[in-house]
């Protein structure tokens, strides 16, 4: 018997890659007017709260614009030429931005359980992960999964299965998060520095130092995502 693990599947980037599509095959031009809320929620078959959500990924973007009480227009300075990869890149970059929101709060109250709760063996494997990804390259076929490790082992640590779960359904984005960041001319060290501040906090039993090295970690990830889509664009 073979049992294929259950993907998390967040509704609303289906609608985003399907209007992605709509408008990179051409069919709605700049500064034309999107299908009405009501309209799009029904031919997507989903709520409009998420049809929302989805615009308001887009907007950020400048994909669209919201004019008061006249609807959605494709934003007129996107051009035919538009690159389809910065297109899809940026939109994947909005994403990755509010899953680092996110870890800011879930993954603060993970470390500092962890560091509460940790066994030698939990340590152990959080070390073990730490000196992967120490000595990956990133050139290799699996630069990624070490990070991965490195966040998962922590989650374990706490012994909450509810924990684990969380940080396991957002492999996908913390695999993109890193694919942003990763050939980045030093970050791969700085990143293995972070990573060991949360460790040697989680080993001393501070849920403070560990929450504050977290903190950190985060914010540096997220200013350099935000300054890659900078150099990436300029």
């Amino acid at each position: 018997m073979t049992i294929k693990k259950i993907k998390y599947h967040r509704v609303y980037e289906d609608v985003i890659e399907q209007i992605e599509n709509i408008i990179l095959e051409g069919n709605l031009a700049p500064g034309d007017v999107l299908p009405t809320e009501r309209e799009l929620a029904q031919a997507f078959g989903i709520s409009r709260g998420t049809l929302r959500e989805a615009f308001r990924i887009l907007e950020r973007e400048g994909l669209i614009e919201t004019r008061p009480g006249g609807g959605r227009f494709l934003s007129k300075n996107l051009s035919k030429a538009e690159d389809t990869k910065r297109i899809l890149e940026n939109i994947e970059r909005a994403t990755i931005i509010e899953l680092l929101e996110a870890r800011e709060i879930f993954e603060t109250g993970i470390v500092e359980l962890a560091a509460i709760r940790a066994t030698e063996q939990d340590i152990a494997e959080i070390e073990s992960a730490l000196e992967r990804w120490g000595t990956i390259d990133s050139n290799s076929d699996d630069p990624v999964n070490p990070d991965q490790a490195f966040h998962l082992s922590i989650a374990k640590a706490t012994h909450n299965v509810v924990l684990v779960n969380l940080i396991d359904l957002h492999m996908d984005l913390l695999q993109k998060t890193l694919t942003k960041t990763v050939d980045i001319p030093g970050r791969k060290s700085e990143v293995y520095k972070e990573h060991y501040a949360i460790l040697q906090a989680i080993k001393e039993k501070d849920p403070a130092k560990a929450k504050a090295a977290l903190l950190h970690h985060l914010q540096q990830v997220k200013q350099n995502v935000s300054s890659n889509k900078t150099e990436s664009n300029g």
